[in-house]
């Protein structure tokens, strides 16, 4: 039997003519229909989407971003929807997997009779294009009525009461990329302003919705409103147990330590009673371990550092949330400066290399690092059986096929004196290699 799968993409809009072609031209060859529900737009975002040949509709707004998106599923006729925002998108290769995905998910029972959601990563991209935190995120989802979002703001999506609903953990091939949440869009949209203002009033209608607040505090901390958003914080706090979502409290208590990163608070006591509350709610972000270890570096206090920089890392590994995270955005940091601690450190030289392979994994071009590692392997030593096991070690972090990283290496190889190491990686260099390193050996050198 023949699944046939109809994928309709939809998005609410209002102003998105910077955003508009990229968000609707990512799913062009996988969808069968594109929906855009405008709500108020005034630049020509409505005349793009258009002309690309998106069925747009009408939505008068009614601060309230459900009603919104329900409007946009209610006009589309697949079977499963992809909603991204105007600021969101999957990349080439990812989306030509989502099709056979669904495919794959429509031929499980369970998939095809029950509401259906396929949980993705998600980026957040900084402002230059880098990303600058994780979480996930439920942007897929099969087009049926017990599916909708709830919440006039941070619009989630839920199965009807009483209804019971699956979710696929895409998590490992689906990646959405965001850039609606940088300084600059923040700054040029106002959305914030929008935010708080949304919030302050459902606060204010329903003053014991203990996650309105906890997302107030987030906006709040978003507008670097910092003094307010801790109130916020600590409004919620003092009622935890009315919060049930685990990734919330784990958000709530890692924003709340990197405020007080961010807004130098010289007062441990105060870093380390946040810290504590966090171990009592049972917090698993590895974000709170990372704020508290940037907080006790940045005030002199290494080796606490180092130890909740470990910790941090530890909590990494085991972490099975689907919140948002930075640690995983500042990992090239974490490890550089741990490597940079232990290299210094007597009799700890396995704890340096081990973290100076981890930076170079994900930086491999960290010249500073790779020389600290090679005086490390090699011990003082430059022997041949020593150059050889060393080059061997390169091997597995490098790729020898590619002229960069040969060039690289016989770089660092030079700046370290360490000609012997230099010339075994030279003699890997094809001719045409040989050639142009010998045309260019000083620019080599000098980069």
């Amino acid at each position: 039997m023949k699944y046939k799968i109809n994928l309709s993409q939809c998005m609410i809009v209002k102003n998105e003519e910077k955003n508009i072609r990229k968000a609707l031209t990512w799913g062009k060859s996988i969808v069968c229909e594109q929906i855009v529900v405008d709500t108020g737009s005034t630049d020509r975002t409505v005349e793009i989407a258009e002309e690309m040949g998106a069925k747009v509709f009408h939505f008068e707004w009614i601060d309230d971003f459900s009603a919104a998106k329900n409007f946009a599923i209610d006009q589309a006729s697949g079977n499963w929807i992809a909603f991204l925002d105007a600021d969101e998108y999957f990349s080439e290769e990812d989306a030509q997997k989502i099709i056979p995905l669904l495919k794959y998910l429509q031929k499980d029972g369970k998939y095809s009779a029950m509401p259906a959601i396929i949980r993705s990563s998600l980026v957040n991209l900084n402002d230059e294009g880098k990303p600058g935190s994780f979480a996930t995120q439920d942007r897929i989802f099969s087009n049926n009525p017990a599916l909708r979002y709830q919440n006039r703001i941070h619009e989630t999506l839920q199965a009807s009461a009483g209804k019971k609903h699956v979710v696929f953990d895409a998590t490992d091939r689906l990646t959405v990329f965001h850039t609606g949440y940088t300084k600059s869009v923040f700054e040029e949209t106002h959305k914030m302003d929008r935010n708080i203002a949304l919030l302050k009033r459902e606060v204010k209608d329903n003053p014991e919705n203990y996650n309105a607040w906890a997302y107030l505090g987030d906006a709040l901390f978003g507008n670097e409103q910092y003094e307010d958003a801790e109130n916020a914080y600590n409004r919620v706090i003092e009622n935890i147990k009315n919060v049930f979502s685990q990734e919330r409290k784990d958000l709530i208590f890692s924003n709340l330590l990197k405020m007080k990163f961010l807004r130098r608070i010289d007062n441990e006591a105060l870093i380390m009673k946040a810290y504590n509350q966090s171990v009592e709610c049972n917090c698993s972000t590895p974000d709170i371990e990372y704020w508290v270890g940037s907080w006790m570096l940045n005030h002199g206090k290494e080796q606490k550092g180092i130890e909740y920089f470990e910790l941090a890392l530890n909590k990494l590994e085991q972490y099975q949330g689907h919140g948002v995270l930075d640690v995983a955005a500042e990992l090239p940091y974490i490890y550089q400066t741990l490597f940079e601690f232990y290299y210094k450190s007597i009799n700890h030289a396995a704890e340096a290399v081990r973290y100076g392979v981890l930076y170079l994994r994900v930086k491999p071009y960290g010249e500073s690092v790779l020389k600290g590692l090679l005086q490390l392997l090699g011990n003082g030593a430059r022997d041949e059986k020593t150059t050889e096991a060393i080059l061997g070690f390169l091997f597995k972090l490098y790729d020898f096929t590619k002229a960069k990283d040969k060039l690289f290496l016989i770089r660092v190889s030079n700046k370290l004196f360490y000609h012997a190491l230099e010339q075994k990686v030279y003699d890997l260099l094809s001719e045409e290699e040989k050639a142009f390193f010998n045309q260019n050996k000083q620019s080599v050198y000098q980069n």
